[in-house]
C-alpha cells in the first residue's frame, strides 16, 4: 500500500473545491469519516475498481462543435484526484517549461510571462526580431490517439527524469520515487482512473496530466534543439531565423510525433508565417509585428481579439458573459473598442453587466446575529495587522438554507461574511495555523460561534466551571 488514509482525504476536500451544494458531496458529507474510511478500505482490499463509474454526457462549444464525454461519478472523481495528489510533485519536478495549459497558474493570459502563452508571444513578436518565421502545428483529435502505450511509455520517461533530478539535487525526495515497484503501481492505477475502455476521455481532471505525460519526451526535445517554443495542449508554436529552418522544423514535429507517439497533425492547419509580413491567429488572439523597429522602441507591434469573439461580446447579455470578455479584451489593444461598448451601454444596464469579484464577496451578517446560526462551515478567512497586532478577521461562513414554510433543509448553502476586531476568534484560528501551516484545516465543518466573553467558536476556550477553594 503506498497510500494512507489521509491521502484519500485529501483528495476528497480536492473533489469538493466547486462542488460544495452538490448532492453527491452532501451525501458524502453527511458520514465523511466513514466514507473515507470505506475507500481506505477498499484500496487495502483490491475492491477499489468498483468505484470507477461514469455517465454519458454531451457538451456544445460555442463554435457548435459537440462532444460526447465520459463525466465520472464522485467516486471515480476521488480517485482521480488521489491519482493526481500523487503524481503531480514528480512531474512539476522535471517539467522543462514548454506546456502552458491545465498546469497551477499557467494558461494563456497567466501573470508571469513564464507561465503565459500570450505573454510569451508578445515577447516574441515584440522583442525577440531576429526570429522571423513561426512554425503553427496541431495533433488531429489528440486525446483519441492517445493510447494506453504511449501513457505507459510516457510514465517510463517521467520515472528516468525523476529518479535523474533526485540523484543529482541533494534536497529531500519522498522515499517512494526511488522505487521502481511504486512508479509500477502509479502506471497501472493512472490507467485505471484515467482511461476508459483504453480511451482518453474528455473533462476529467487526469486527462491533461496524462497528455503531458505522453508529450513529456516531446517537451525536451524542443528545448534541445528550438530557442523558442510553446505547447498549448496539442498546439506546438516554434519560432526560429530562416524559411528552410521552419520547413525543417515542421516535418521533424510531424515524425517525431507519428513514429515516437503515434500522433498525426492536421495536414490543413500546419502552417508556416513570416512574422515580419503576417499575423498569426494564437489562442484567440491575433498578434502582428510592425517591421524595422527594434526590442526598445515602442509601437512595435498589434494584439487584437478574434473577430467571432468580439461580435460576442457586443452582444453579451447576462453579467458572467460580459465580465469574461472584459478579461479577455484587456490583454489586446482594445481600449477604444471597450470604451465604445462602455459608451453605448446605458448606466443601469453597464452596473447589471460590469462587477468585480471581491475576495470572499457575500452577504455581511452582523454578529449579533450570527450565535443564532444552528451550525456554520468556515470556508477562508482573512486576518489584518496594526503596528504588528492581529487587530481584525474577514470571515466567509456558510450555513444549511431551511425552506421558509415547512423548516426543511433545501439541499443549498447560504454564503454571509462577518468582519471585525474578534480576539477570541482570530488567537484561536492562530492556534489552528501553528498545526496546519497549509491551512488544511479548512473548511471547519459543524461549527458554531458563541458570545462567551467576546466571541468565540464554541469549545475553543478552556472555561472555569467551578471556583476552587483557595483561589482568588
Amino acid at each position: 500500500m503506498y497510500i494512507t488514509e489521509q491521502d484519500i482525504r485529501n483528495a476528497v476536500f480536492d473533489t469538493f473545491k466547486g462542488r460544495q451544494s452538490t448532492r453527491p458531496v452532501l451525501d458524502f458529507k453527511a458520514d465523511l469519516d466513514d466514507n473515507v474510511h470505506r475507500m481506505y478500505e477498499a484500496f487495502r482490499q483490491g475492491s477499489y475498481r468498483q468505484h470507477l463509474t461514469y455517465y454519458k454526457k454531451t457538451v456544445v462549444n460555442n463554435n457548435k462543435k459537440v462532444r460526447h464525454c465520459d463525466a465520472p461519478l464522485l467516486s471515480a472523481l476521488i480517485l482521480q484526484h488521489l491519482w493526481l495528489i500523487l503524481l503531480v510533485p514528480a512531474y512539476e519536478l522535471v517539467n522543462p517549461g514548454v506546456a502552458r495549459n491545465c498546469l497551477p497558474q499557467h494558461g494563456i493570459t497567466a501573470k508571469r510571462r513564464e507561465f503565459s502563452v500570450l505573454k510569451e508571444c508578445k515577447r516574441l513578436f515584440y522583442d525577440l526580431r531576429h526570429l522571423q518565421w513561426l512554425v503553427d502545428i496541431d495533433q488531429r483529435e489528440c486525446y483519441q490517439h492517445v493510447s494506453v502505450k504511449s501513457y505507459r511509455r510516457g510514465m517510463k520517461f517521467l520515472r528516468d527524469k525523476v529518479l535523474e533530478a533526485t540523484k543529482m539535487q541533494k534536497q529531500m525526495f519522498p522515499e517512494e520515487w526511488q522505487e521502481r515497484n511504486w512508479w509500477r503501481w502509479m502506471t497501472d492505477f493512472g490507467e485505471e482512473v484515467g482511461f476508459v475502455k483504453g480511451r482518453l476521455p474528455v473533462g476529467t481532471p487526469t486527462s491533461p496530466y496524462i497528455h503531458h505525460i505522453v508529450m513529456l519526451s516531446f517537451d525536451y526535445w524542443l528545448v534541445e534543439n528550438f530557442e523558442w517554443r510553446v505547447r498549448y495542449a496539442d498546439n506546438v508554436f516554434i519560432a526560429v531565423h530562416s524559411r528552410q529552418e521552419a520547413n525543417a522544423a515542421l516535418w521533424r514535429v510531424r515524425q517525431f510525433w507519428w513514429y515516437e507517439q503515434g500522433i498525426r497533425a492536421k495536414r490543413q492547419t500546419s502552417r508556416i508565417v513570416h512574422i515580419d509580413e503576417e499575423g498569426v491567429d494564437i489562442c484567440g488572439y491575433g498578434l502582428y509585428r510592425f517591421p524595422d523597429k527594434t526590442a526598445t522602441d515602442h509601437n512595435k507591434g498589434l494584439t487584437l481579439i478574434r473577430k467571432s469573439t468580439l461580435e460576442r461580446a457586443r452582444k453579451a447579455d447576462n453579467d458572467k458573459s460580459w465580465a469574461s470578455y472584459f478579461g479577455m479584451m484587456q490583454h489586446a489593444d482594445t481600449f477604444r473598442i471597450m470604451q465604445q461598448i462602455e459608451k453605448d451601454m446605458k448606466l443601469t444596464e453597464l452596473t447589471k453587466k460590469i462587477r468585480i469579484d471581491r475576495e470572499m464577496d457575500a452577504k455581511n451578517i452582523p454578529m449579533q446575529n450570527v450565535p443564532a446560526l444552528q451550525t456554520l462551515t468556515l470556508y477562508k478567512y482573512e486576518i489584518r495587522q496594526s503596528k504588528g497586532e492581529d487587530n481584525w478577521i474577514k470571515c466567509l461562513i456558510g450555513t444549511p438554507e431551511l425552506n421558509k414554510e415547512t423548516g426543511e433543509p433545501t439541499g443549498r448553502t447560504l454564503a454571509f461574511e462577518f468582519h471585525g476586531n474578534y480576539q477570541g476568534i482570530i488567537r484561536w484560528i492562530r492556534e489552528l495555523e501553528k498545526l496546519f501551516p497549509d491551512k488544511e484545516f479548512l473548511p471547519i465543518e459543524d461549527a458554531r460561534i458563541v458570545n462567551e466573553c467576546g466571541y468565540i467558536f464554541e469549545g475553543s476556550t478552556n472555561q472555569l466551571k467551578y471556583i476552587e477553594e483557595g483561589e482568588e
